[in-house]
């Protein structure tokens, strides 16, 4: 429900704050006061294409802000969860800001979003039936849901749609194989061919640096041998080795102890240098016990190294990593030879899949054909009633290609004839706008439900009729707005009695400047518009009786 409407220097418009309430609003005032310009500013609201030549005179932008409640819009607030966005209170605040210089700002309770984003939303908020680029009733899309709706296809449409993803599904996965028959062996061959040749190696995992410390070790033996009796030598095995001067040097500070206390753990500190000198000369003499010096090896070593270094080239890859391309040559052999089989099944059930699909889309073709046949009826009935005499028709067509889609294999389009001997057209190139929002209306009524969760305006429902004829069709709309928020913007005054709500619309000129102002009436003040618009401009005695009498029987 539309709650608040805000508009700042749009086109005539100077400031305005509008409060809305539940049920039907109507908006009356002279031809060219501003009511169009209302309707335009909630279809800026709501992502319309903006021009710069709105902005009111001077002024750098047009603000325009509406808030809605939202509490029961179940389509809307999944659109906001996924823009991450929380509504306040139950309420949903857009704003949009239009300036001189082209730029366009749009916001959801006050965080940016794209102006795609405010289309979106729009969709669930507001339906606007008149002589605008932006009503939904034209679409194809909105006639197929009107269609569903009032069939009451939810179960079996959701069957076609949850077995259209399952074909979508199933489609991905063939591709993703990626595979067809007359590569499968060559490329099954390949890569047999490389998983062999790299497995005469017995390649382990850092199988290239282990070889590459043995042929470092092997090729380096007698400098290693000489090194390590060098060293040996060197801390005790000489008169003058490291060990030996240690030991002349814990005698001297034991007798320094005898003389000073203060020397009393020197001792210790020498012994334990002493403990690391043999543990070192130990752990060398086991390595050199141990030392494999069959230099013959080196031959073997270097040719492994060397073939490993060969294979990586030829593979693009390091040889450190050939053991990890190895097991990635054997996962991919395993899932080329489960991929056929794979891709069996899966043609298997698409093939079983499209047949349900077929089969489910047949018997939603059948419903719409049972619904279209009584929607028809009851349209063109309510047609009459409305004051035109012609008729509405929908249309299926059965999609001749065989390409599955998410809502059926139907094409509907709805059909009218607004007058006797005219040729059924698409309703989207009925002419006259009076006519499209009549057939809205009609639809709606006919459509609705207990919890229509949008908003509905309806511009200029009374162009082309009068007398009973309009006052049926103030009645149907006052009907609609029990259970949906109707906005009307109307001449006549037999419309304009039934709303709950009246905004008068008129235009003044103060200082060479046109604004327009827009002012909720009393009880008493819709008195005397619905007598002005009843007598002219000229409001008699006889016109303001007829004008009590109007409201009271509303």
């Amino acid at each position: 429900m539309l709650t608040q409407l805000i508009i700042n220097d749009l086109a005539i418009i100077n400031k305005l704050n509008l409060d809305f309430k539940p049920g039907m609003t109507v908006l009356t005032g002279e031809t060219g006061a501003g009511k169009s310009i209302l309707i335009d500013a909630l279809g800026l609201v709501l992502g319309d294409r903006a021009d710069t030549n709105i902005i009111r005179g001077d002024s750098e932008k047009t603000d325009i802000t509406a808030i809605f409640y939202v509490k029961d819009n179940v389509d809307v607030n999944k659109k906001l969860n996924a823009l991450e966005i929380e509504s306040s209170n139950d309420e949903l605040f857009i704003r949009r800001t239009i300036r001189k210089d082209g730029r366009s700002r749009s916001y959801i309770n006050n965080t940016p979003v794209p102006n795609q984003a405010l289309k979106d939303i729009g969709e669930n908020l507001i339906e606007i039936y008149g002589q605008h680029a932006h009503h939904s009733l034209s679409q194809q899309k909105k006639q197929r849901e009107l269609l569903d709706q009032h069939g009451g296809h939810e179960q079996i449409l959701l069957k076609v749609t949850e077995t259209y993803d399952e074909l979508v599904a199933i489609e991905n996965k063939i591709n993703d194989l990626k595979i067809n028959e007359e590569d499968f062996e060559s490329t099954l061959t390949l890569l047999n061919y490389q998983i062999e040749e790299l497995n005469k190696l017995a390649i382990e995992e850092s199988e290239y640096a282990k070889l590459s410390d043995e042929y470092k070790r092997q090729s380096n033996s007698k400098y290693i041998i000489e090194t390590c009796h060098e060293v040996l030598n060197e801390l005790s095995e000489s008169d003058n080795a490291i060990s030996e001067k240690l030991s002349r040097c814990q005698n001297k500070i034991n007798e320094l102890c005898q003389i000073d206390n203060s020397f009393k753990n020197i001792p210790n500190l020498i012994e334990t240098s002493l403990i690391q000198i043999y543990e070192a000369k130990s752990e060398i003499n086991n390595y050199l016990n141990g030392f494999n010096t069959d230099t013959s090896q080196l031959e073997t070593l270097e040719g492994k190294i060397n073939k490993l270094n060969e294979l990586a080239r030829k593979y693009k890859t390091k040889p450190e990593e050939l053991s990890t391309h190895l097991n990635l040559l054997m996962s991919k052999l395993n899932e080329l030879e489960n991929s056929f089989e794979v891709k069996e099944s899966l043609k298997q059930k698409k093939e079983e899949l499209i047949e349900e699909y077929n089969i489910l889309s047949k018997k939603l073709r059948e419903k719409r054909i049972q619904t279209a046949t009584v929607f028809t009826r009851k349209i063109t009935e309510k047609l009459h009633e409305l004051g035109m005499t012609g008729k509405l028709e929908v249309k299926i067509e059965a999609l001749t290609d065989d390409k599955p889609r998410p809502l059926g294999m139907d094409n509907i389009t709805f059909m009218v004839s607004t007058n006797p001997g005219q040729p059924l057209r698409p309703i989207a190139k009925v002419a006259s706008g009076g006519e499209l929002s009549r057939i809205g209306l009609a639809i709606q009524i006919i459509s609705s439900k207990e919890k229509n969760r949008s908003a509905m305006i309806f511009d200029e429902v009374d162009a082309g009729i009068g007398g009973s004829v309009a006052e049926i069709v103030g009645k149907l709309l006052n009907t609609l707005s029990k259970n949906n928020q109707i906005f009307c913007v109307t001449h006549l005054p037999q419309v304009a009695s039934c709303g709950d709500q009246h905004y008068l619309v008129v235009k003044n000129t103060i200082s060479d400047e046109t604004y327009t102002k827009v002012t909720e009436l009393s009880q008493t003040e819709r008195v005397n518009e619905i007598a002005r618009m009843l007598a002219g401009m000229e409001v008699t005695d006889e016109s303001l009786a007829n004008a009590q009498k109007m409201l009271a029987l509303k």
